[in-house]
Parts: structure tokens; sequence; C-alpha cells
């Protein structure tokens, strides 16, 4: 697996001001835990609590209108997840905001995952469902195109997404537990996959570690850990410390215990989830 080198490429752009948002993103798309704590936003003047609430809403709103639309998670839904985490990595919520902007990501993910959705359909459900977010917008048809253009020179045209699911799978099917076994050790670390989609874990990072970290915490919520070999995930990444996948562990745990407390006031009441609980279900 490469390593994460600091490798910053700056393309040729017709507007400097892309150039310069060319200038600020990581080859690998992976920011060290620092940079994400100085985000343009932030520096703009956002707390980083405010920062990470419209982080979440974002991406709440995409996981909203996708199931509506009927959209899986993996690949489409994640994919527009990732582009939204990495837009504000380059842009500020103060100049976007995030329910146009989550819009576009989906809409942009529809058809990188060859899973496209008319714009049409796309605003007539996001102002059907949330009326309080998307009647302000006049033009809401046109803003989504127009922020799709905006995504496409902020994220360089590269869109290309490697989710952690097909590891998640291919780690856990090589252990050889029984079919009930593999299956509750696949739903778990799925589901912990889909909800840290609300954090900036995407960000930080690569997604091989990302599912052997979920797999791990799915082996222990199961009490499946004593029955694989230590440090497992050795084939598969080599020198990768135990520090770091209980990170990111905690970091998905701590995301439940702040979902727990929050409500969206602009998710009608009828809508599944407005607690804001976590979603540790099936797998979709």
């Amino acid at each position: 697996m490469k390593s994460r080198a600091s490798r910053w490429v700056c393309s040729p752009s017709p507007c400097s001001f892309f150039k310069t948002c060319m200038a600020q993103i990581p080859r690998d798309w992976f920011w060290s835990e620092e940079d994400v704590k100085f985000t343009p936003s932030r520096k703009a003047g956002m707390e980083l609590k405010d920062e990470a609430r419209l982080r979440r809403e974002g991406v709440k709103i995409i996981m909203e209108i996708g199931k509506q639309l009927k959209l899986k998670t993996n690949p489409t839904l994640a994919s527009a997840a990732v582009f939204f985490h990495r837009f504000y990595m380059v842009q500020k919520f103060q100049d976007f905001p995030r329910e146009l902007t989550a819009l576009g990501c989906l809409f942009l993910a529809g058809k990188v995952e060859e899973t496209p959705k008319k714009c049409r359909d796309l605003v007539v459900l996001a102002k059907t469902r949330f009326d309080i977010l998307y009647n302000k917008h006049r033009n809401l048809q046109d803003e989504v195109m127009g922020i799709e253009r905006i995504l496409l020179k902020t994220l360089n045209f590269d869109l290309f997404v490697d989710h952690p699911y097909k590891y998640l799978l291919s780690y856990v099917n090589k252990f050889g537990f029984p079919h009930d076994d593999t299956k509750q050790i696949v739903q778990t670390g799925w589901t912990f996959i889909n909800d840290s989609l609300g954090t900036i874990i995407s960000l930080c990072w690569e997604p091989q570690i990302i599912a052997i970290a979920f797999c791990r915490l799915s082996l222990t919520m199961h009490k499946l850990e004593q029955k694989v070999k230590d440090q497992w995930w050795d084939e598969y990444v080599t020198n990768l410390p135990i520090e770091m996948i209980e990170e990111i562990c905690h970091r998905v745990l701590d995301y439940y215990g702040i979902v727990q407390q929050e409500t969206y006031d602009f998710i009608p009441k009828d809508v599944p989830g407005q607690e804001g609980s976590p979603s540790l279900q099936a797998a979709s």
C-alpha cells in the first residue's frame, strides 16, 4: 500500500481562484489531522464544532434524499459524502451553503457511479421533503447545475473514490468464520463505514485502514476477536500501529455520542432518524 506522502498538485486553470484551490489539494486526497482543524471555513472564523455540525448536516441531507431516490450507500451516497467533505477542505461554508453543495454532490455522484438521476427529480424531491431548506432557493435546478461545475473544478475533475467496503468484505471472508458470524461482522462493520461518512475519517485515513479499524471493532463487539491471530492486519498493511486503529474507532464512537443529542430542524418529523440516533442496522 502506498504511504501517505505530502505530495501537492497545482493544475493549470484559466482562473486564478481555482489555481489557488488546486494548490491546497494533496495528490492522494488525504490530509493530516492538523490540516483538517484549519480548513478555509475555520480560517474565515467558523468554530470547529460548527463546521463539524455543518458537515454532519450536509451528509444527512445526502443520505435522506439519496435513500428517497433509492440510491445505495455503496457506492453512490458514499461517493457524494466524500465529495462533500473534500469540497470543504478547499471552499468555505460561508460561501457555499451546505444544502446546495449536498445536492450538487448527490447529482454528481449519481453520474460518476453510473446511477444518474435527473436534476429536476432531485430538486422536486428536495423541495418536497425539506421545504424549510430549499424553498428559499428560487432557481434551485440552475443552482444545482452551477454548484456541480464548481465541484468539478474544485475537485480538479478527480472523481475516483476508493471506499472501504470491498476491503472489509475481503478481510472478513479470509477469517473463515461460519456464515452467521461472517454476516454479523460484515453488517456491523459496514454500518460503521456508513456512519463514519458523517465524520472526516475519509479525509485522514486510507480505505484499507478504515476497513481494518471497523473490522476489528466489529470483531470486538461480537466477541470474536480472540478467534483471529494478533495483528492479523499485517498481511494487508504493514507497520500499522494499534493506536491509529483505536483512534479511528473512537472517532465513530464519539460521533454516535454527538448525534444522539442532535436534532435537525430541517427534517420533517415523519422522516426516520430525526432524533439523530446512530444507524446500527443491516448494511445497505
